[in-house]
């Protein structure tokens, strides 16, 4: 006697284990630069002043010279959204099953946590690419900070393990006298040649000196600045560097970006998910910024 097992699939074993959400390139940018929170308007302006100091010798008489010049760069702010209806009727043929209720009124679905953590890192992600590159008519950090904005070295070019740590000195020695001396110096690089950088500060024995935590930032050797990565760098050969503080980054309310809401709408009879927020970016100050100018 033989089991005859043809009208049968192969067993899979779906329930075992939870759901685990695919995992998400995010960066940290935000917390480097100076996020403006609470800005209500679609416009926001930075307010800079400027003026001439010029000193003559000493004469009688007053011959006035000199100017205080005020100028203002825009923040540039977008709302953004996201909205999605989740049928939880569609997952009843499937193991999702098994984690619903056995009521025909189903009001929820399976793993919201899960769910909404992984579009809170999706978000997060969307925010580092706006930052970078901007979003339709509103510029980015790399559309405001470009070769013709900004200071550019002698002789750029992509990265290597042989030639990153020279490259990132270049860079750095491009940033304009005025804020060299600055505690909030950063070089914004893609993630790819953040561990070109580190690999080659290992190669040429530079492992001994302090590199910040090594994770999301590493401190350039023999400077003040740090070198931090962005997702939103991912592919391009892009690198900038300058004071962290004349980037800024204007947004509503900042918990919007980590809130995600379920709610069951009867009208429709689906699981509705939404998630909104604010947010632009403007460099206050680009001529004090340093850059390779690559695409």
């Amino acid at each position: 006697m033989a089991f005859d097992l043809n009208a049968l699939t192969a067993y899979t074993d779906e329930l075992s284990l939870d759901l685990i959400a695919k995992a998400v390139l995010t960066t940290d940018l935000m917390n480097e630069i100076d996020v403006r929170a609470g800005l209500s308007a679609g416009t926001v302006a930075i307010n800079l002043m400027d003026g001439d100091l010029n000193v003559n010798d000493l004469s009688c008489g007053w011959n006035p010279s000199g100017d205080v010049a005020f100028t203002q760069v825009d923040i540039c702010i977008r709302d953004k959204q996201v909205k999605m209806d989740l049928c939880p009727e569609d997952l009843r043929q499937y193991w999702l099953s098994q984690r619903m209720s056995p009521s025909a009124w189903q009001e929820t679905v399976p793993f919201e946590e899960v769910i909404a953590n992984y579009y809170v890192e999706r978000v997060k992600k969307y925010n580092e690419d706006f930052l970078i590159n901007g979003d339709g008519t509103c510029d980015g950090i790399k559309g405001q900070i470009t070769s013709s904005t900004a200071n550019v070295p002698a002789a750029p070019a992509a990265w290597t393990v042989n030639n990153a740590v020279d490259q990132a000195l270049d860079i750095f020695d491009a940033i304009d006298e005025s804020v060299k001396d600055r505690d909030d110096l950063i070089m914004i690089v893609s993630p790819a040649y953040y561990q070109t950088l580190r690999r080659a500060l290992v190669a040429q024995n530079y492992f001994h000196y302090n590199q910040g935590d090594g994770v999301n930032s590493i401190d350039l050797i023999g400077t003040n600045c740090k070198v931090v990565k962005s997702s939103g760098l991912v592919g391009s050969d892009y690198v900038a560097a300058g004071p962290a503080k004349f980037i800024v980054a204007g947004t509503g309310l900042q918990d919007d970006m980590s809130t995600m809401q379920f709610f069951y709408d009867r009208g429709f009879d689906v699981v509705k998910f939404t998630a909104k927020w604010r947010l632009g970016v403007a460099v206050s100050q680009v001529n004090v910024f340093a850059t390779n100018g690559l695409a």
